[in-house]
């Protein structure tokens, strides 16, 4: 009965530190495209639009690997002045466009009823937290002031 209890209690605790664990990865994705989001708007005050860093350029890489990956230089990026601390287990990557919204990630987020008229643009964050090719992805927009997660997608 005894071994039953603590097999029992061993098995809670397990779930619970993985669940605590994905939650904080998460944090991260969450706090960079809320970084990411500021300095898009700050550009968008002194240019008069946001910045399209691009559908394809992956900052610090494009999520589907397991260690922690430098920010460093990526060099597409530098047009907003996001700092990180350190290492990352996200990639990142910024499309904005001035009108007729589309979305380039294919993220999942309904678009349907943005103003197709004026400036904007999508983050999306990506990692393969389990590394079995399923991503967790995080996703804000300049549409509204959440920030949506999608877990157990493929990873693109």
């Amino acid at each position: 009965m005894v071994v039953t209890i603590v097999g029992v209690l061993a098995v809670i605790a397990v779930v619970s530190y993985r669940k605590i664990t994905l939650s904080a990865k998460v944090g991260e994705a969450t706090h960079m495209v809320s970084a990411i989001r500021i300095a898009e708007e700050d550009y968008k005050t002194e240019i008069g639009s946001y910045a399209n860093i691009g559908a394809n350029n992956w900052c610090p890489s494009d999520g589907k690997q397991q260690q922690k990956v430098a920010w460093g230089a990526c060099a597409t990026w530098t047009t907003l002045p996001v700092h990180v601390d350190g290492p990352l287990q996200f990639g990142y990557r910024v499309a904005a466009d001035i009108n007729n919204v589309q979305d380039p990630f294919t993220t999942g987020v309904d678009f349907s009823r943005a103003n197709q008229t004026v400036p904007w643009y999508i983050i999306q964050a990506q990692a393969d937290l389990g590394n079995d090719g399923y991503c967790t992805q995080v996703v804000g927009t300049s549409f509204t002031n959440q920030i949506f997660t999608f877990d157990g997608r493929g990873c693109q």
